[in-house]
């Protein structure tokens, strides 16, 4: 197997690996919070994602949208 054909079998494994929602606990970890009222916070000031599935969830493609968009600004 080549390099290239090793290093996309790569991507493609770590991307079936990627979890589709984090929890809170999660969330805050990567944006490095102490409190989820900051998150509550964020979603009322700054337009953060609100949480889905009783408030527990956090869609991952919906953080990284919003990511994105903070770096654009």
């Amino acid at each position: 197997m080549s390099n290239e054909q090793q290093q996309t079998t790569q991507l493609v494994i770590q991307h079936t690996e990627e979890k589709l929602f984090l929890t809170t606990k999660e969330v805050m970890e990567r944006y490095r919070l102490s409190s989820p009222t900051t998150l509550w916070n964020w979603r009322r000031k700054i337009g953060f994602p609100a949480p889905i599935h009783n408030g527990r969830f956090y869609s991952r493609k919906q953080l990284e949208a919003w990511d994105r968009e903070q770096e654009a600004a």
